[in-house]
Order: C-alpha cells, then sequence, then structure tokens
C-alpha cells in the first residue's frame, strides 16, 4: 500500500532561491504514513515523487534534532522543483525549512548530505539572515490557498482545504557573509548531534557537477565553487581538531 499525499501552497520565500507558486509537502505528515512507501502526488493525480518511509522519517529526524540546537522552531517540507534546490520561508506565519524534490532525488538515502542542507538553512533562521533579507525586500502581497488531501484517508490528521491566505513574496537575497556564517553554523550543528559534516563537501561537489551551471537555483543562491569548498573543508578540519582537544 503506498500513501498519496498532495498540498499545494503559496508561501513567503526568503533567499536561497525563490520558487513561487509550487507544490509542498509537510514531511511531519508524510511520516505517519502506514506504508514503506509515499506517493507525493499533484492535484490531478500525477506522482511527483515516490520516497521511502524510512528515509522520510530519518530526514523528520535530522531536522528534529539539527533544528534543536540551533534553537529554532521551523517546519520541514518538501517543494515541488525541477533543479536541486533548498531555502527557507514563512508558510501560514510559521518558519519552514524547505527541499525540492529534484534535490531529494540527487541525494537519494544519504542523511548526512540532508543534514548540511537543513544545518545550513536553519542557520540563516538562528542568525536572523531572514529577518534582515526581509527588510531588504520589496515586499509583494498576495493571495493563496492551501490544499491537503490523500492524508485523510489513511487515518493521518491535517487533510481539507485552507484559502484566503495571506502570504508575503519576498525577493530577498543572502550576502556572501550570510553565507559563510550559514555554513560555519552547519558544521557545528552536524557535529553536535553526530552528522558526518564531511557530506556538505560531498554535497557541494556534487552540486558543481549538476548541468546548467548559474542556472541551477541551489548554485545561483549557495554558490559552490572551489572555494567554498576549501572552507567548508578548513572549517571541519578546525572543529575537529578543537574537539580532540577538549
Amino acid at each position: 500500500m503506498k500513501l498519496a499525499a498532495v498540498a499545494v501552497i503559496w508561501v513567503w520565500i526568503a533567499g536561497c532561491s525563490m520558487p513561487q507558486g509550487r507544490l509542498f509537502w509537510r514531511v511531519r505528515e508524510l511520516a505517519l504514513a502506514p506504508s514503506p512507501a509515499i506517493e507525493l502526488q499533484n492535484p490531478e493525480g500525477k506522482i511527483v515523487l515516490t520516497m521511502n518511509a524510512h528515509t522520510v522519517n530519518k530526514l523528520l529526524l535530522a531536522h528534529f534534532r539539527i533544528t534543536r540546537s540551533a534553537g529554532v522552531q521551523a517546519e520541514l517540507v518538501i517543494a515541488e522543483g525541477e533543479h536541486p534546490n533548498a531555502f527557507v520561508g514563512l508558510m501560514t506565519g510559521r518558519r519552514v525549512v524547505a527541499i525540492n524534490t529534484a534535490m531529494i532525488i540527487l541525494i537519494g538515502d544519504d542523511i548526512d548530505e540532508f543534514a548540511a542542507l537543513i544545518g545550513h538553512e536553519a542557520a540563516h533562521w538562528a542568525k536572523g539572515h531572514v529577518d534582515a533579507g526581509k527588510l531588504r525586500s520589496k515586499t509583494i502581497e498576495s493571495m493563496g490557498a492551501l490544499l491537503g488531501s490523500g492524508l485523510g484517508m489513511a487515518g493521518i490528521p491535517a487533510a481539507g482545504l485552507i484559502t484566503g491566505l495571506g502570504a508575503d513574496m519576498i525577493d530577498a537575497t543572502f550576502s556572501r557573509d550570510d553565507e559563510r556564517e550559514a555554513d560555519a553554523f552547519g558544521v557545528e550543528y552536524m557535529l553536535a548531534n553526530g552528522f558526518d559534516p564531511e557530506a556538505a563537501v560531498r554535497l557541494h561537489e556534487r552540486m558543481l557537477k549538476q548541468p546548467g551551471g548559474l542556472h541551477v537555483p541551489f548554485l545561483s543562491s549557495h554558490p559552490s565553487s572551489a572555494e567554498k569548498i576549501d572552507n567548508l573543508k578548513k572549517l571541519i578540519e578546525v572543529r575537529r581538531t578543537q574537539v580532540n582537544a577538549e
């Protein structure tokens, strides 16, 4: 048995690229699925992605542990997307960390790489980068709608329709200093929770091999380069040296 899950929402998105009008699925609800495979479907019933339930649960646990270390409350969502990306935003007034379907396909079941993504995005919330980006940006008022279906059939809460949701669409980007700080604290969160920080290096090396260069949203908003990879390696080496010395 596979669970069909649908959620459509317009959200306020900041930094790290800005997809608009996409499908979003709440991971905490997907994790309640009583089946080994979860089908993410669009409103027309087309399957967008099928995920292993074990991977979904490990992904949610990594999110809980890292956001706790970061001292932030943010919901983890999966976003529709053709090109690998991850970003932060507001959904019905709540903070979210989002990973899109293309990124999930790219990473597969490497939870350490997912932890690297979540740690970086959580750091943007923890260090106030999102609020600063909002103040720098032009606000556009819009209306959105949230649709959830399929979950109720499996006994999972939050199915139903919500309309008239107000959403601020903010075109914000993070500075280089913000990105460096998010990298540093992302490594801290990974180490604090037993994840392999080398996964952050693997992730950016993997992204550098993606076709399309800067046209890939993740690469345009999280510039992956030899310099960034070297900086990550130095951060990891310094922190591991410090931990061993303690």
